[in-house]
């Protein structure tokens, strides 16, 4: 699903990269997860009035820099293609997103098998990156077509791609230190399920700003405002809506994951959902045309940074279960703890069996 939440945009052909990103910074961004917020946590917006501000501050600040890291995204995306920038950003952002979480809350499983696996899993998603990254410059160089790319042009959707991996992590680190909304959402009555989508918001408003901004700058330093009411063009709003659908669905499926996933959910549930994005956008790249008229070379490379990714999603699954029978063995003869602040799991790790 979130491989597939830019494809929509395709259908806007009268609009610019700008008006599309624009709507869909205010629909799928703040209006669709709002929608959904409301829908599946009861009393939502008095959930917030018993959280401490600063973490509603917190949260807000994660929010802008994972906005920031949108925008990154969009911009990548014209220079490098779906499936390089999808690598590059999301891997950067898997290692980035896994480790604090992992060195800030968990520093003392670092030196043990667990740990050893997760690093090990963080350090081979770098390497799938760097070569899917050789793989695009590659395919850049040695593809014909009518209007190359420019070297210059690759070069800063790279460097855009890497910035917006590692201020992209900080989606996660909402979710990671939003413990306390967590179980303000449950004693409003939201389930363990849905409980997290109270966390999204204040990080999603937050995240909206910065792109409605930028690209309502270059509508404006490109005198092409008026193109987001051409005739013809009422169904881009609702499509860039549905971008908001593809891409906030997945982040509640990954919600609901790190709490199955026990007490190191966002360590290893982040590099394992985005491992797979990079491996779904990389197909979704083949389909779509983006490696055609290319030699054998850079499709190899891709492939065997993609099998990298793949190795790396089998050790971090291992290294779960190894937290999940750590955590089912806890419970079997002591009863939980209180709910943490950071990580807002611990509680429900002896309830998952009859929630599920």
């Amino acid at each position: 699903m979130n491989a597939a939440y830019v494809l929509p945009m395709k259908l806007n052909k009268k609009w610019q990269w700008e008006h599309s990103w624009f709507a869909f910074s205010i629909l799928g961004v703040a209006l669709v997860p709002t929608l959904i917020a409301m829908a599946t946590v009861p009393h939502l917006w008095s959930t917030y009035s018993s959280v401490s501000f600063k973490i509603l501050i917190l949260m807000a600040l994660f929010g802008t820099g994972w906005g920031v890291a949108l925008v990154f995204v969009g911009l990548s995306l014209r220079r490098l293609g779906l499936a390089i920038t999808f690598a590059v950003s999301l891997g950067t952002s898997a290692a980035v997103g896994a480790l604090t979480p992992l060195v800030a809350q968990h520093s003392d499983r670092l030196m043990t098998s667990q740990g050893g696996l997760i690093l090990i899993g963080v350090l081979i998603i770098l390497v799938g990156v760097g070569l899917c990254g050789l793989a695009g410059y590659r395919r850049e160089r040695e593809t014909k077509q009518d209007r190359p790319v420019p070297r210059e042009g690759y070069q800063r959707g790279l460097f855009l791609a890497l910035l917006s991996g590692i201020l992209g992590s900080m989606l996660n680190l909402g979710l990671a230190f939003g413990g306390s909304i967590q179980r303000a959402a449950q004693e409003h009555g939201a389930s363990v399920a849905m409980m997290s989508n109270a966390v999204w918001l204040p990080c999603l408003y937050a995240g909206s700003i910065p792109g409605a901004i930028y690209c309502y700058y270059l509508m404006k330093q490109g005198k092409n405002l008026g193109q987001l009411t051409l005739a013809g063009t009422w169904y881009y709003w609702p499509v860039s809506a549905s971008m908001g659908f593809l891409w906030f669905g997945s982040i509640i499926l990954y919600s609901i994951s790190t709490v199955k996933l026990g007490a190191l959910g966002p360590v290893i549930g982040w590099p394992l959902f985005l491992g797979a994005i990079v491996i779904a956008s990389t197909v979704l790249g083949v389909v779509t045309g983006e490696w055609s008229n290319t030699g054998k070379t850079p499709i190899r490379i891709m492939i065997f940074g993609v099998s990298c990714l793949v190795l790396a999603i089998a050790i971090l699954g291992y290294a779960s279960n190894i937290d999940m029978t750590r955590s089912e063995s806890t419970h079997r003869f002591t009863s939980p703890g209180p709910l943490s602040e950071l990580t807002g799991h611990s509680l429900f790790l002896g309830v998952l069996n009859n929630e599920y």
